[in-house]
């Protein structure tokens, strides 16, 4: 008989398909650090403001006190009786002997040889004409000369005849006190010089 087919060879055994390889995972790319924060930068310190140069103080000026006045530490005050500036001094003149003046005299020509008045010091005497005046009922008064024998009419020469006297702004000057006749103590009589 004939001799029977020779046996199909076997199927080739496909070869495993190789599992595929994977791709390598990406290394992770790292997330961008953020970039510092730059610290403020610090405002200039301002330099400083230098102080204002002082404006230079002035040399002081010399105190000049007017006439009938003298200058006492800085002040200027009155000259005392007796005495007389003619200003820009330190102190006061001595009237010449045997005469004074009033407080504030000016010159050597205010010094006066003084004289009495008829009401001693009961009331104000102008030492210079020798008339005693002040404040009564309240208007001012002087003491003046009507039959007072004398040699002259300067001033009063010791006689108690008196008057009323004219007023700075009416017929009669207005007071309360002694020291508010000063001003109108040679003022004229507003009426008759009587005792």
């Amino acid at each position: 008989p004939p001799a029977p087919p020779p046996a199909p060879p076997p199927a080739p055994t496909p070869a495993p398909t190789p599992a595929p390889t994977p791709a390598p995972t990406p290394a992770p790319t790292p997330a961008p650090t953020p970039a510092p924060t730059p610290a403020p930068t610090p405002a200039p310190t301002p330099a400083p403001t230098p102080a204002p140069t002082p404006a230079p103080t002035p040399a002081p000026t010399p105190l000049v006190c007017p006439a009938g006045q003298f200058d006492n530490n800085g002040t200027c005050e009155m000259c005392a009786e007796g005495t007389f500036s003619v200003g820009g001094s330190d102190s006061c003149d001595a009237c010449p002997e045997g005469q004074t003046s009033e407080s504030g005299a000016v010159s050597a020509d205010a010094c006066f040889v003084a004289r009495a008045c008829a009401w001693g010091d009961k009331h104000m005497c102008d030492r210079e004409t020798g008339c005693t005046f002040g404040c009564e009922s309240d208007y001012c008064w002087s003491q003046c000369d009507a039959l007072c024998p004398r040699l002259s009419n300067d001033g009063c020469h010791g006689c108690s005849e008196w008057c009323w006297l004219t007023g700075s702004a009416g017929k009669w000057e207005f007071c309360t006190e002694n020291s508010q006749c000063v001003g109108v103590r040679r003022n004229a009589c507003a009426g008759a010089c009587t005792y």
